[in-house]
């Protein structure tokens, strides 16, 4: 039995208090502090993990109000985050190791998808131009979204594997998504691209795939990450934590609701829903172990001379929570 000193109102003023200290224990995370984010991404399938944690309520379960704006490349979003513009940012590693070299002080807590990739991937080249093989992009132009960038470095090894002179090849910057009207117009002979782009222009009849470079990728390497600054992550640890949690219910939810993920795509890619019920989904990622997940492009980065030393990755990667 619950007894109580005092008056009949002084008890049920206590009461009341009582009660209500023990709601806000009980109470969903949402309905106390909550932090906003802005989150800069670019129109790859790889980065689905995010929009579908938006669409699906994730990260508004986890107390993190996110606000997903579109970036043109990776530079954009480092640039962007470090600005204070956006919270956080899904640029490739490499872009990052970069800004890391160049004094920004970033981590990373997650990432978006891990090779080997599953989606269409490679290098796209005119459905009528005769380019085979690697050998024929010698003193042809090459489309990559950011010189630096993931896609552009292992499109660079790519081609070292293949025999081919990095430096015989003209390397452009270019929108993926324009990657099958640069190809129709002549502005490039080739884009290294990635779904839904390169299936887009496949599927037009515009282009057609001759390798894909991802291959040059060990399996656990990441192919794009969560970053924001370390001074924002220190002072946000809970939204870190939520987000972490959030992005590994929406790849749960991606596995078992195809429908529902594939709208998230449409949205966030603009592209027609007809062309996104034929993208396959990446190969999902999630925590980060710093050697399995970015060793490799720290590795590239350094021979590539993107970066002068190593970066200290148990420093720049933040662990998901533990069971």
């Amino acid at each position: 039995m619950l007894t109580m000193s005092g008056g009949p109102g002084m008890n049920r003023r206590t009461l009341m208090m009582g009660s209500a200290a023990l709601l806000m224990t009980v109470l969903p995370l949402q309905a106390q502090e909550r932090t906003s984010v802005t989150l800069l991404y670019t129109a790859t399938t790889g980065f689905m993990t995010a929009w579908v944690a938006a669409d699906q309520g994730f990260f508004a379960d986890h107390g993190v109000d996110v606000d997903l704006q579109l970036a043109q490349n990776g530079s954009i979003i480092v640039a962007g985050v470090v600005s204070g513009s956006a919270q956080v940012g899904l640029p490739t590693p490499t872009v990052a190791l970069q800004a890391i070299e160049n004094g920004l002080d970033l981590r990373t807590f997650a990432s978006t998808n891990i090779f080997p990739e599953t989606s269409n991937a490679g290098v796209v080249v005119g459905a009528e131009s005769g380019i085979e093989a690697a050998a024929d992009l010698v003193g042809k132009t090459v489309g990559v979204p950011g010189i630096g960038g993931l896609l552009d470095v292992t499109m660079r090894q790519w081609l070292i594997s293949q025999g081919v002179d990095v430096g015989d090849v003209n390397i452009v910057e270019i929108a993926l998504p324009q990657t099958g009207d640069a190809i129709r117009a002549g502005q490039v002979d080739a884009v290294a691209s990635v779904d839904p782009f390169s299936s887009r222009a496949v599927d037009m009849g515009v282009g057609r795939l001759i390798g894909n470079y991802l291959d040059v990728i060990p399996d656990g390497s990441a192919a794009g990450i969560f970053v924001t600054t370390a001074e924002w992550a220190e002072e946000h640890p809970e939204a870190i934590t939520g987000m972490q949690l959030a992005l590994a219910e929406a790849a749960d939810f991606i596995r078992e609701n195809d429908a529902e993920a594939r709208e998230s795509i449409t949205r966030y890619t603009t592209l027609p829903a007809p062309v996104v019920a034929n993208v396959p989904f990446p190969n999902l990622g999630g925590a980060l172990e710093p050697e399995t997940s970015l060793g490799f492009w720290n590795r590239l980065a350094l021979e590539q001379g993107l970066i002068y030393e190593l970066v200290d990755l148990d420093t720049f990667v933040i662990p998901f929570p533990t069971e």
